[in-house]
């Protein structure tokens, strides 16, 4: 009973999907649901735009991904294909008028280009288009990051998962055996080991991770950390390198002082983490005296047990490590914390992905690939519900 229950949610949500899928594609239709008011929303005084047609995170590229997923899926139902066929089209159009951005995962050349991958049924199709992104990538690549380690701090911005190398580390894994994409990957992450090492803030030796306050997303944050911040999470947090660091040791690609970086964020994790009772868990930004007095505060706690920040991410990374490392010890920790968390989900009201429970199975299923073993069968039974 319980296995045939299990089944007809499944069936369910992946009809669920189908018909948001094809609601999706009347492109005009979707423009002009998203340009109502009421889909509109400003923080801090700034407007952000509910769909941007080259963003991965609200845009083209990302309904290309779940086109990509359906084909996956669901092979014997063309549509999928047309679909993702005429929103390329309509990227390549919005490319030619305005061009990239950035090289970034979630607003700029990587997510374009992993949405193409993902619709090119296994790399047999859209070949050209792929590799002129690539190339676009690789051409600009150390002009983009080769400057982002700096004497006085850097910016999340520069090398976090969302919008910084991190991310577009992530997206040339894929091509990671290709000789022209590998060099590229060990000068990321030559970067980014580089990233770790300390620097001399205010006569303090602290980690080279550190974000000055001129360097803070908000008025709010600046006001929260006047002498700046070091930042733990997945999204734009250190987690996001050290889960980059690891995967490419994993697979073989290694630079000098890669296993000292990655041993280093893991002391730091460790060091500066706080426990409730029940488990342990971080806060998303720590503040530059508690790393300098090595003591932590009750001040500025928000849990948010989800993908981009807190406990989910984390211990997604400390996996990561422990397996890159082959420390089971890491690799258990955070299995069980991540256990203890799906106890107990702090801060999460949302089914989506970066702050919502969809997020939440993606960390389960990435640990049990990873892996390759389950260990949340029922937490994510629970999550689909």
């Amino acid at each position: 009973m319980k296995e045939r229950t299990c089944r007809k949610m499944e069936c369910d949500i992946l009809a669920m999907t189908k018909n948001i899928a094809t609601n999706l594609s009347d492109y005009e239709r979707m423009l002009k649901i998203m340009g109502r008011k009421e889909n509109q929303r400003t923080w801090e005084g700034i407007e952000f735009e509910a769909f941007s047609p080259l963003t991965l995170s609200h845009g083209l590229p990302g309904i290309c991904l779940l086109y990509g997923k359906l084909m996956e899926c669901c092979p014997k139902e063309d549509k999928w294909g047309r679909f993702a066929h005429n929103y390329l089209s309509l990227m390549v159009e919005e490319l030619n008028k305005k061009g990239f951005q950035s090289l970034s995962m979630f607003s700029g050349a990587a997510g374009v280009a992993l949405s193409v991958a993902s619709v090119s049924n296994d790399f047999l199709n859209y070949n050209k288009l792929l590799n002129t992104l690539n190339d676009y990538i690789l051409n600009r690549f150390e002009e983009s990051y080769s400057n982002i380690v700096k004497e006085e701090g850097t910016h999340s911005l520069y090398y976090d998962v969302i919008e910084g190398l991190s991310g577009v580390l992530s997206y040339l894994g894929i091509y990671r055996n290709q000789r022209k994409y590998y060099n590229v990957i060990t000068r990321g992450l030559e970067i980014l080991v580089n990233l770790t090492k300390d620097i001399e803030i205010q006569g303090q030796v602290v980690p080279g991770w550190y974000i000055p306050v001129q360097n803070q997303f908000s008025e709010l944050e600046q006001d929260l950390y006047p002498k700046g911040n070091f930042n733990t999470s997945l999204s734009h947090g250190i987690a996001g390198p050290l889960i980059i660091l690891s995967d490419m040791m994993a697979n073989g690609i290694i630079v000098d002082g890669q296993e000292e970086a990655i041993i280093k964020i893991i002391k730091f994790l460790f060091d500066f983490k706080l426990n409730d009772g029940e488990r342990d868990f971080w806060k998303g930004q720590i503040d530059f005296d508690e790393v300098v007095n090595k003591k932590l505060t009750d001040e500025n706690i928000i849990r948010r047990d989800a993908w981009c920040y807190g406990n989910p991410g984390i211990c997604y990374a400390i996996v990561s490590a422990g397996n890159a490392l082959d420390n089971q010890r890491l690799i258990d920790y955070g299995i069980e914390n991540l256990r203890l968390t799906m106890n107990n989900i702090k801060g999460i009201f949302s089914p989506t992905f970066c702050h919502g429970y969809a997020g939440l199975y993606q960390v389960l299923n990435s640990v049990e690939m990873l892996l390759q073993k389950e260990f949340f069968s029922l937490e994510k039974e629970l999550l689909k519900k």
